[in-house]
């Protein structure tokens, strides 16, 4: 029913937290297809030695870093469910029923093509998360990579735009007393149905052998790092609990 594309360039951790919560919280049919863009920092291992008895994970390992669209657009390829699900290597789900409200939300209205997050007016959409039918996102000739000056999200959005069809945006989103779901750390999430559903962090891939990123040091990088990952459900998700 599903497939889960994602693109790993030295990730470990959270590829670990993605593929937990897709074991953990969906429900129908699914397929993980993950992309390793060269990593040097335990992913291969991890992948080929601790996944290779794993039913549920295609995983793909490149002898050279192609990108993260160019990644994104080889995993769709090797896609074979009705449904995708795009995650950035540092988004995870939060919770059941994620798959059938996402599936709910999409088939509603013929005219809905795609739902995602949403953006500003520069980048009206982002593909932290994306969930489409695989077909139609080859027949309409999308792709990951930016093309013709334009950003991924802004190339996507209007071309689908253009040809009548309907983006469903989901904004970033907060509890009820305004307050973010995990705290201080560095990240969004989407809310799908009223209920906290995905997680993005930021700055998960930039940050590596990198001491500054946009005016924020790794230190606090790794700072919030660690709060997350003593968030009580990432806990839950890994089972360390």
């Amino acid at each position: 029913m599903i497939s889960i594309l994602t693109v790993n360039r030295n990730c470990l951790d959270f590829m670990k937290l993605l593929v937990a919560s897709v074991r953990k919280f969906t429900h129908f049919p699914y397929e993980i297809i993950l992309v390793d863009n060269k990593s040097e920092d335990g992913s291969v291992e991890w992948i080929l030695k601790e996944q290779k008895e794993a039913k549920d994970i295609r995983a793909f390992i490149l002898n050279k870093n192609i990108g993260h669209g160019a990644g994104l657009d080889f995993a769709l390829r090797q896609a074979e469910r009705r449904f995708c699900l795009v995650l950035d290597i540092d988004a995870h789900i939060q919770r059941k029923e994620w798959d059938f409200d996402l599936i709910e939300l999409y088939i509603a209205k013929k005219k809905r093509k795609l739902i995602c997050a949403g953006g500003d007016g520069l980048k009206p959409i982002h593909p932290c998360f994306m969930f489409f039918e695989r077909e139609f996102f080859l027949d309409m000739g999308l792709s990951f990579v930016p093309r013709e000056g334009f950003d991924v999200g802004r190339k996507i959005y209007f071309d689908l735009l253009s040809e009548g069809w309907e983006i469903l945006r989901i904004p970033p989103g907060y509890e009820p007393d305004g307050k973010k779901f995990y705290g201080d750390v560095w990240g969004d999430n989407y809310y799908i149905m009223g209920k906290p559903t995905l997680y993005h962090n930021w700055y998960s891939a930039r940050m590596w052998k990198k001491d500054k990123v946009d005016n924020l040091t790794r230190t606090e990088f790794e700072r919030r790092k660690k709060i997350l990952f003593e968030q009580p459900l990432v806990k839950e998700i890994l089972d360390k609990r």
